[in-house]
């Protein structure tokens, strides 16, 4: 059996927009839910990493990339040592390719537009609502591991609990 990875708590988030819409990965493990391409840094600079995890995930390779947010969340993630992640995320301001999903990553991908992330937002609340936990960053770690647990969440999911942090800051939702 292979060991799990430790994480080095530096994560990547990828922004790529096609005209009005987004483009938007269903992550196939934990954690699950609906986000944006991204992951883990891994020793790489932000930049590579984005660059790295953007052509892994969904196949298209990053021309220009513009930083957008710099933020630490604790959310968790599979690997060991694993109580927060501090966050860059890019706007892939140029970028090629056709989408090409990565089988092993993701079950599906699609372009939402802005009314579309919104309800995929609306549905991370209702979700924290049932579960009676505060949909606050201090309570994300909490909401990440019950979204994981969760076999309804699981099988439809809405926005990622750290994604929906991320997009609130960027003013997305």
């Amino acid at each position: 059996m292979k060991k799990p990875k430790r994480c080095d708590h530096t994560s990547v988030g990828i922004l790529v927009k096609k005209r009005n819409q987004r483009l938007l990965i269903e992550r196939r493990g934990s954690n699950f839910g609906i986000a944006a391409p991204a992951g883990h840094q891994d020793g790489q600079s932000p930049a590579a990493a984005a660059r790295k995890e953007l052509k892994e995930e969904v196949g298209l390779a990053a021309r220009k990339l513009v930083a957008r947010l710099k933020i630490k969340l604790n959310n968790p993630c599979r690997r060991t040592n694993n109580q927060f992640h501090v966050w860059t995320v890019f706007e892939a301001a140029r970028w090629q390719g056709r989408v090409k999903r990565s089988k092993d990553e993701t079950k599906r991908y699609f372009w939402a537009s802005p009314r579309a992330v919104k309800s995929l937002a609306d549905k991370l609340e209702r979700f924290a609502r049932a579960q009676r936990i505060p949909l606050a960053q201090k309570n994300l770690r909490k909401l990440q591991m019950t979204a994981n647990r969760s076999r309804v969440w699981k099988k439809n999911p809405g926005l990622e609990p750290p994604m929906y942090f991320l997009f609130k800051e960027l003013g997305i939702i």
